[in-house]
């Protein structure tokens, strides 16, 4: 099968879950699938920048202390947040990201860096009410959104505000 008439497709991955690759989007395409009324923003394994130069950064060394400033460097943490402060914090990102749009907090088992596959967007639907996963890789290359909703990942595809010969 030649793998590029998957791009900018809809494709089935798991029963009831479904995935456009995105011919080489970057962080900009964010705004065209950000839908306010959901709740919430989850940006997991985000790095700080630039990643190999030490810098001053107060984080908590240890289990249930005061923040420290310490010199570090490849600081990677996941956050959340409303959907509209995450909107407003959008234009500062740097490129590359992983997100998901939700309107329940994840529970703490829920580590996308471990549990993969059908498993991960099962318990992102059934946990969290997830309306889409975004993987944008920070180099120029093929992401991935992954969503339950397969009429809004079409709807997506029709969406003249969005040219999917050229992704933003």
């Amino acid at each position: 099968m030649n793998w590029q008439a998957n791009i900018n497709t809809v494709r089935e991955i798991y029963p009831g879950h479904f995935q456009i690759i995105l011919d080489f989007a970057t962080n900009a395409i964010i705004k065209h699938l950000i839908r306010e009324d959901y709740s919430m923003v989850w940006v997991h394994h985000h790095q700080t920048s630039p990643y190999a130069d030490w810098h001053s950064f107060e984080l908590p060394i240890a289990k249930d202390s005061r923040n420290i400033t310490v010199k570090a460097r490849q600081v990677s943490f996941d956050f959340v947040l409303p959907t509209t402060e995450f909107l407003e914090l959008l234009p500062a990102l740097d490129n590359g990201i992983n997100l998901v749009q939700l309107n329940r907090l994840p529970p703490a088992y829920l580590d996308p860096q471990r549990i993969q596959g059908k498993t991960r967007y099962d318990l992102l639907k059934r946990e969290c009410d997830y309306l889409f996963e975004l993987y944008i890789p920070s180099a120029t290359d093929y992401g991935t959104l992954i969503s339950s909703d397969r009429l809004w990942l079409e709807s997506l595809l029709a969406d003249r505000r969005i040219n999917w010969e050229n992704l933003p």
